[in-house]
């Protein structure tokens, strides 16, 4: 347990630095520490898979994993083509994946294949998303006045986003974790007994009851901070308890995820560069559906305001 408390300290230490300087200096900076994500995950995943693997896919899935997140920021950057420049390169990969049954046909196999386009998938393609998150810009322009008074309030932009994802997240497992540890008797339900049996239900609520309350801390933190102010609290306080909620709900489906494919292979931890937690994908397992989750949101936000 000290390992963990220490290792999380220094994982917040860590991450709370490139977010001043993605503030301070530039996104770019933040997109090196997701990058750095891709790289080691990707590695674990494929070391996990190696024996459903062969070679040339190991190598092809790593290829794709190191160049396509640089791609995804600088389209994205320069152009807002992220995610179109992302799905050529998956379709690229993909093609060259399928090459092989031709070019190894001995060694490769529909099953084979199947791994490795699990394992380009996951973490790098969630992993994009966070590169999308990072890179979203306002869709309201406060002081362009392009959109109605009751609307120029909203805001979201990529720094908030990744408050959220980063927040929401981290707090939801707290939260989960305490809630089990103290209501596991008068409620020994589990969650999910076949993929994990040590969640209980009792546990997934008090993520959920986490991830509102964070939600409402940034809600009044954040628009204290920029001076946006409350107006019209009646309306954005609920979206940001939304917001909240679906990201812990998917830090928990996450978490899932993530204890199912190490159940599946007969792994405790993806790996032991995190001690007291084990991989980085044991660490951000949650945190990749987060991602997902919130862009969602801001996109359909995005949509409704405009």
């Amino acid at each position: 347990m000290k390992k963990r408390i220490i290792s999380g300290i220094c994982y917040a230490a860590l991450l709370f630095g490139f977010f001043l300087l993605k503030i301070f200096v530039h996104d770019f900076c933040f997109d090196v520490f997701i990058y750095a994500f891709t790289l080691i995950g990707t590695f674990e995943i494929l070391r996990a898979m190696q024996d459903r693997m062969t070679k040339a896919e190991r190598v092809i899935v790593f290829a794709f994993a190191a160049i396509v997140i640089p791609a995804c920021v600088l389209s994205e950057y320069y152009f807002r083509y992220g995610l179109h420049v992302t799905s050529v390169c998956f379709v690229a990969m993909g093609t060259v994946l399928l090459s092989l049954l031709v070019l190894r046909h001995e060694e490769t196999t529909p099953e084979n294949l199947g791994v490795a386009f699990f394992s380009s998938l996951y973490p790098t393609l969630l992993l994009m998303v966070l590169v999308l998150v990072n890179h979203v810009s306002d869709p309201v322009a406060i002081t362009q006045g392009k959109f109605p008074a009751a609307l120029q309030e909203i805001a979201f932009n990529s720094d908030l986003l990744i408050v959220f994802v980063f927040t929401v997240s981290p707090v939801c497992d707290v939260f989960a974790f305490f809630f089990g540890r103290m209501f596991k008797k008068q409620f020994p339900d589990k969650l999910a007994p076949e993929i994990s049996p040590n969640k209980t239900i009792i546990g997934g609520i008090g993520g959920l009851v986490g991830g509102v309350a964070t939600a409402a801390v940034i809600y009044f933190v954040y628009n204290a901070i920029t001076g946006v102010g409350y107006v019209n609290m009646h309306i954005w306080l609920p979206v940001y308890l939304a917001i909240g909620f679906l990201a812990a709900a998917a830090t928990e489906f996450g978490d899932l995820v993530e204890s199912c494919i190490k159940r599946k292979l007969g792994i405790k931890d993806m790996g032991n560069i995190i001690p007291g937690h084990g991989g980085v994908l044991d660490r951000i397992d949650g945190t990749l559906f987060a991602s997902v989750a919130v862009y969602l949101i801001f996109a359909l936000l995005r949509l409704l305001v405009w």
